[in-house]
């Protein structure tokens, strides 16, 4: 209520901006808030200890850019000056300096204000801008940052276009996707009570505009969503998934499948979804591996008794493959035809011996003729007979019988479907997702970080009859969950290795951003074993230490390592501590689960987020993690395994949201690149 005196909302004759005032919230903290010359729309932008918040505001400025259809909030330019940040000179100098390439023009249509246009002709390289990041509106720190990252600043116009209303109404400007990236109207009183509790999840309201577009677009057919970790790629699927459900766009009373790779992550999809007042009713969610099952359980394709070869507790298909070697003569060992079966046969939903002769073999590592090719295509049949005897099945073999009926099918299941973590899936998985839904309009949107594939399954959009080249193929460049320090490190530790972005081209990795910043993580190298557990449990203590301010909960605290044997230690420490723990890999702990410190291998951090990671007994030995068999691989082989490996703590760091801490005994791992920064 801008007219109760008890908040004593007023101006302050020291601020630049006169529409700025402070308004008590108690004793101690301060707000800061924009009033309108008239109406009643009132800006809430910062909220502060009292001295602290008169300190931000004193030199700020609040205003509408229509270029970008936002508000802004930046530094006065003559604030600039008085603090003089530094800027050296860059080696290799445009004309009048980097961005002496662009019009003015330009650089006000990517949201740079005009009053600040000289202090930003100064910038010459990344560094500059990192030094100015704190005075620029976050808008036109970020779209500068492309700039210098290589992107065409008619691509990141475009961009900017995309988050615009065509309206001449100011209101609806306001609801413009590039203002509510920032700038929330806030008229529900439920959303404002889980402010005031702390319960808001600002992704269920905050939307980056590339985001927005993704969410709330009419596409013409499939859509590939493509970003690194902590993009914010799975709320886009999230809020896709309810813009499908309430407008209607070709799904004809059918439901929507939301599906992923892992069981854990579609336990938590479960309950953002819900938390979205998504309706159950109209949606499917399920791992697709479950999905699958269920489906050719259903259709009487396999037996309900059938059992899954290679599934935990299950027999291997390297057995059976020996068992048929034991009473068939072959120049191939089981390896050799486990692989050709999976990753030839199985892969391209091969039938016939004659299909088989003419069927590439791509990356396959040995060569082999025609004649042995019916060889092979004999202890196949003699495989095929054995699994039917001893009651077996191939999972990729239930996804082609999935494929071969649905193919058939004039009527679709599903409506819509959306898949996220697709850097998971294969092609098999992918063939069977194109006839699950009829090719048209909005059918397929498919979201994944080719960054993040730490299983070596060859995956091709084309090769499936997926279309989203062009404009049908996006990446997420924000993000959200790491700080920027933490984001270079990861980043580093996979730059000189080449991801294939689902379409046979090379996966970009620059041009990532994070608006956020911390302390720089770092990597710790201990004599003994005690010592590392000493300094792990040391910090632990120290971060929960109820005493201190800005301390964390137990429960937002992961420890983790590459395999299960070495989380033994850390784990009989917390428990000689009487320190509640939960282990993620066993559903298990010691004491409250909710609120214990986290435990996990990297695998099981797939899809999860925790404020503060320790990466445990990472070093040369460990990391990248090779089995004792790794020396009688082939060099390609040793090649795809390291690679996954160094995906893989790609994935462990990026859980990480405000602190890292990597550590080991021995000597360093020299594939992370902490010294780089």
């Amino acid at each position: 209520n801008p007219q109760s005196g008890a908040i004593h909302l007023e101006p302050i004759s020291t601020f630049k901006d006169p529409s700025l005032r402070t308004a008590r919230i108690d004793q101690k903290y301060r707000a800061i808030v924009r009033a309108p010359e008239s109406g009643d729309v009132y800006h809430l932008l910062w909220i502060d200890n009292h001295e602290e918040a008169m300190d931000w505001a004193r030199n700020k400025l609040f205003s509408w850019n229509e270029n970008t259809q936002s508000y802004q909030v930046f530094t006065a330019p003559e604030s600039i000056v008085e603090e003089e940040p530094v800027f050296e000179p860059a080696q290799k100098l445009m004309p009048d300096g980097f961005l002496g390439a662009y019009l003015d023009e330009d650089l006000l249509k990517i949201g740079v204000p005009a009053i600040l246009l000289p202090s930003v002709r100064k910038l010459n390289d990344l560094a500059d801008l990192g030094a100015l990041e704190k005075y620029l509106p976050v808008e036109a720190f970020e779209n500068l940052f492309y700039l210098f990252d290589g992107e065409a600043i008619q691509r990141i116009i475009e961009d900017i276009q995309e988050g615009k209303v065509t309206s001449v109404d100011f209101d609806e400007k306001t609801r413009s996707a590039n203002n509510q990236r920032s700038f929330f109207e806030l008229t529900d009183d439920d959303v404002l009570n889980e402010m005031l509790t702390g319960e808001l999840k600002k992704w269920k309201i905050y939307l980056h505009p590339s985001q927005r577009s993704l969410v709330m677009s009419n596409f013409k057919g499939s859509m590939k969503v493509t970003g690194g970790a902590g993009t914010g790629k799975t709320v886009a699927a999230l809020h896709r998934a309810k813009y499908l459900l309430e407008n209607d766009l070709g799904r004809n009373g059918k439901p929507l499948l939301f599906t992923t790779f892992t069981k854990s992550l579609t336990r938590n999809l479960a309950q953002e979804l819900l938390s979205l007042k998504i309706d159950p009713v109209a949606i499917v969610l399920s791992n697709l591996d479950a999905f699958a099952l269920e489906q050719a359980e259903r259709l009487g394709l396999v037996s309900q008794s059938v059992k899954i070869l290679d599934f935990p507790g299950s027999k291997k298909s390297k057995e059976l493959w020996d068992e048929i070697l034991d009473n068939e003569l072959s120049e191939f060992d089981s390896l050799f035809l486990e692989s050709e079966w999976k990753n030839v046969i199985l892969f391209n939903n091969v039938k016939t011996e004659q299909v088989y002769f003419n069927t590439p073999r791509t990356g396959q590592r040995v060569a082999i003729s025609r004649k042995h090719k019916m060889q092979i295509w004999k202890l196949c049949q003699a495989y095929q007979q054995t699994k039917k005897e001893q009651n077996f099945v191939d999972l990729h073999e239930v996804y082609n019988l999935l494929y071969d009926h649905f193919s058939l099918e004039k009527e679709k299941p599903f409506g819509h479907i959306i898949a996220d973590e697709i850097q998971d899936f294969s092609n098999v998985e992918l063939r069977l997702l194109r006839v699950l839904v009829e090719e048209k309009p909005n059918d397929l949107f498919l979201v994944g970080d080719p960054l993040q594939r730490i299983y070596s399954r060859s995956i091709n959009f084309g090769r499936v009859g997926i279309n989203v080249r062009g404009r049908r193929s996006r990446r997420l460049k924000i993000n959200y969950r790491t700080t920027e320090e933490i984001k270079r490190v990861a980043v580093a530790t996979i730059q000189n290795i080449a991801f294939d972005n689902f379409d046979g081209e090379e996966e970009k990795k620059n041009g990532y951003i994070s608006l956020r910043h911390c302390l720089a993580p770092s990597y710790d190298l201990f004599k003994e074993k005690g010592h590392e557990l000493d300094f792990i449990l040391g910090k632990i203590i120290e971060y929960t230490d109820p005493t201190k301010e800005d301390t964390f909960q137990l429960s937002d605290i992961c420890v983790a390592a590459r395999t299960r044997n070495a989380m033994k230690d850390i784990l009989s420490r917390l428990h000689v501590q009487q320190i509640d723990y939960y282990d993620v890999t066993t559903d298990s702990g010691k004491g409250n689960r909710e609120n214990g410190v986290r435990l996990s291998t990297f695998h099981n951090m797939k899809g999860m987020e925790f404020k503060v990671v320790f990466l445990m007994d990472v070093n040369k030995r460990t990391m990248p993690f090779r089995p004792a068999a790794y020396t009688d691989w082939e060099e390609i082989v040793q090649k795809d395994h390291d690679k996954s490996e160094m995906a893989l703590i790609y994935v462990a760091m990026t859980r990480a949201i405000h602190v890292l801490k990597v550590s080991g005994v021995g000597e360093r791992c020299q594939a992370l690149k902490f010294q780089s920064l």
